[in-house]
């Protein structure tokens, strides 16, 4: 200690301290030079094989170019230094492939067990070079941090990364004032009673714009704060522009005051990722409503329940024909095929079986054709009824159009079990997820055309039992329709000339059912009443056992003064006997027909545009003079019977919508641009004026566009 003392206190500490000096610096020299990463933005394309470190992954060439991350096992993962976040995202995407089960991607920061800011699922693609691109929700990423992609799931490789990114902007997912527009047309504001201002003085055709709007992997509701005191009108929730992507449209009612706030919850679909959203507004003359804030969930909304004149979910309700039989090579159902878009194989002209296309634009599930391009240039693809994604999108419209149920067409209950009947089987019970998802009920309805002449009634006692009750469990189903109690069954076919079924067949499968406490509708001929014509004669004892009477009555007339042919004839009478002898009625309206491209697929000739559907007019007056007979139950042929042209869900709206090279029935056949749920809308607007909530008019209020 005393020499440290004196070396500060002499010559010789200064002389110490410079070879010190020298020494640190040449041993400095000889250190490696370490580097600090800059920071990446977690907003640009980062390619998966950039990583920093992995553990248990490997890479090979990729098809969309360079390098993917492959061969990832459960718990494998790859990190990446310094990412920047900035004040935060919202969302994250990353292009993956798989040809197994999938697994899912953990996004975690600054440690394999850092926090967890989100959770991306993939799924099978169907090949390792199959990519797709997955959004998914995140929060809690602000600042810079080391990211950890953590891969989790089964046994086995489980998918492949190409690159990732993530995505900022406003959350869908938060509640949004609707004074905060970035833009808007023909509004205005004012004082609120909640609080702030709210958007006030709404027109027909008023908008407003939110830019950069976040919704990460999808949103399936929307909720809207609104109040009026006259008669409403409906929000339009579109994506990127005025005219862009629909993905939902929300009614608003009079509430009793213009400060008298209520809360809205309508279904949407077919958003995710970042969009500037269009809300724009639509319905009569003056100021519609007002708008105080809204906002995206991903919950599915529980429908308010419109009540019927008697109670039950047939009585006083509107029920579509659902036929769900669509199916394309490639769609992984039992088939193995094309079905019903074609004789046989791929649909092209010369092998089209069907009159309408569809619209296609909302189905994330679709299949190519052999047809040439749309007339606006795009791929004309055909979706397939075995995916859940398709069924799912039907009964979503039937919710969003305020269709109460459907009734599930089922065939070929005879014979054994078969790659068709598994198909059949297993839309059934897609058809029975999607009408729980989205509150619609269902029945069963068998259609005997076809079966054997000999053991119709009993084959479809023994489908009944085996498969529909014990291996479906269709009716254990929340959403499976009951009538009086009692779940309900149809068998369509009873008593035509056509089809088989006698007076004792017919009345012992009537009796089997209603003797198990089941309620039985009869999809009885035009002529049931009278035995003639389409009827077999001496069945009244057969359709007085019936709990409801459906008279099938599609291409019995044809044009708007055969419809006042037909009330006078078949509708009044019908209903008037139902009366008398206590039997449920429920005729059948159907919006127009066609079949030249499915006679033409047979060898035979029929009619382009046979019965015009005249922009709506016609399935209108049939509606209108039913409820003018005091009639308010009805079956619309069919919801989606692209086949026969008596399809109501959305269809091409002109030739742009179509192949260039075969010909289909357009919306605009008669004349009249109408949008592809043109006749969705006015089906709902049928059931409202059936309801009682829509006066009983003879011209229709639903716009064609």
């Amino acid at each position: 200690m005393k020499k440290l003392v004196s070396m500060y206190k002499g010559k010789a500490f200064i002389a110490n301290m410079l070879i010190l000096a020298m020494v640190l610096s040449m041993s400095l020299a000889y250190l490696p030079k370490i580097s600090v990463q800059a920071a990446t933005s977690a907003y640009n394309q980062i390619a998966a094989s950039s990583y920093n470190s992995q553990f248990g992954i490997d890479t090979e060439s990729c098809s969309e170019g360079g390098l993917n991350v492959a061969f990832i096992d459960n718990n494998d993962y790859i990190v990446f230094n310094n990412i920047d976040f900035g004040g935060g995202a919202t969302s994250f995407e990353a292009r993956v492939a798989s040809a197994a089960t999938g697994g899912n991607i953990e996004i975690r920061l600054d440690s394999l067990n850092g926090t967890l800011v989100g959770t991306c699922s993939v799924t099978n693609t169907g090949n390792w070079q199959n990519w797709v691109t997955r959004t998914c929700t995140i929060s809690g990423a602000t600042g810079t941090h080391n990211v950890y992609l953590k891969f989790t799931g089964g046994s086995g490789n489980l998918f492949n990364v190409n690159w990732f990114k993530f995505n900022a902007g406003i959350s869908a997912f938060n509640q949004i004032a609707a004074s905060s527009y970035n833009s808007q047309f023909g509004t205005d504001l004012e004082g609120c009673s909640e609080g702030g201002q709210n958007v006030a003085f709404i027109d027909n055709n008023d908008y407003l714009v939110f830019n950069n709007i976040n919704f990460g992997s999808g949103a399936s509701s929307f909720e809207v704060r609104v109040a009026s005191a006259a008669t409403g009108g409906n929000i339009e929730v579109r994506l990127d522009s005025l005219t862009g992507t629909r993905i939902g449209i929300c009614s608003v009612t009079n509430t009793g005051n213009w400060q008298n706030w209520v809360t809205r919850t309508c279904s949407i679909s077919g958003v995710t990722g970042v969009h500037n959203l269009y809300l724009k507004f639509t319905g009569g003359s003056g100021n519609l409503f007002n708008l105080n804030w809204f906002k995206f969930s991903t919950s599915t909304p529980t429908p308010t329940p419109t009540p019927g004149p008697t109670g039950g979910d047939v009585v006083g309700k509107l029920t579509v024909g659902y036929q769900g039989w669509f199916n394309c090579s490639g769609d992984n159902s039992t088939i193995g095929g094309w079905n019903h878009w074609s004789g046989s194989g791929t649909p092209q002209p010369g092998n089209t079986n069907f009159e309408i296309y569809p619209d296609m634009r909302e189905y994330t599930a679709t299949y190519a054709t052999g047809y040439a391009n749309f007339g606006n240039g795009q791929q004309a693809k055909l979706f397939s009824s075995y995916d859940q994604s398709t069924v799912n999108k039907h009964f979503e419209w039937m919710q969003t159009y305020n269709i109460d149920g459907a009734a599930l067409q089922r065939f070929g209950a005879s014979g054994p079990m078969d790659g068709w009947k598994q198909n059949r089987d297993s839309v059934a019970v897609k058809v029975k997820n999607a009408a729980e998802t989205y509150g619609r009920k269902f029945y069963v309805m068998y259609d005997i055309t076809g079966m054997p002449t000999n053991t119709w009634h009993t084959d479809i006692q023994s489908d009944w039992t085996n498969n529909v009750i014990n291996t479906m469990h269709l009716t254990d189903s929340s959403a499976y329709a009951h009538q009086d109690g009692k779940p309900v069954v149809c068998i369509w076919g009873i008593g035509f000339t056509d089809r088989p079924g006698d007076l004792s067949q017919c009345t012992t499968i009537i009796n089997w059912f209603k003797n198990q406490g089941y309620y039985v509708i009869g999809g009885v001929p035009t002529y049931w009443r009278t035995g003639n014509n389409d009827s077999r004669s001496g069945f009244e004892s057969v359709y007085r056992s019936l709990d409801m009477i459906s008279p099938w009555s599609v291409a019995r007339f044809g044009t708007l003064n055969d419809i006042d042919n037909f009330i006078v004839n078949q509708w009044q009478p019908d209903n008037n006997y139902c009366q008398q002898y206590g039997i449920d009625y429920q005729p059948v309206m159907w919006p127009g027909s066609a079949w030249s491209n499915l006679q033409k697929t047979r060898g035979e000739w029929a009619p382009q545009n046979e019965n015009p559907r005249l922009h709506g007019d016609f399935m209108w007056k049939q509606a209108y003079k039913l409820k003018s007979a005091g009639i308010s139950t009805a079956y619309v042929a069919m919801f989606d019977e692209y086949d026969e042209g008596t399809a109501i869900a959305k269809a091409a709206e002109n030739s742009s919508m179509i192949p260039t090279n075969e010909y289909f029935l357009t919306m605009d056949a008669d004349g009249v641009a109408c949008s592809s749920d043109f006749y969705l809308r006015l089906t709902r607007d049928i059931n409202r004026m059936f309801k009682g909530q829509l006066p009983v008019t003879q011209n229709h209020p639903t716009s064609h566009q």
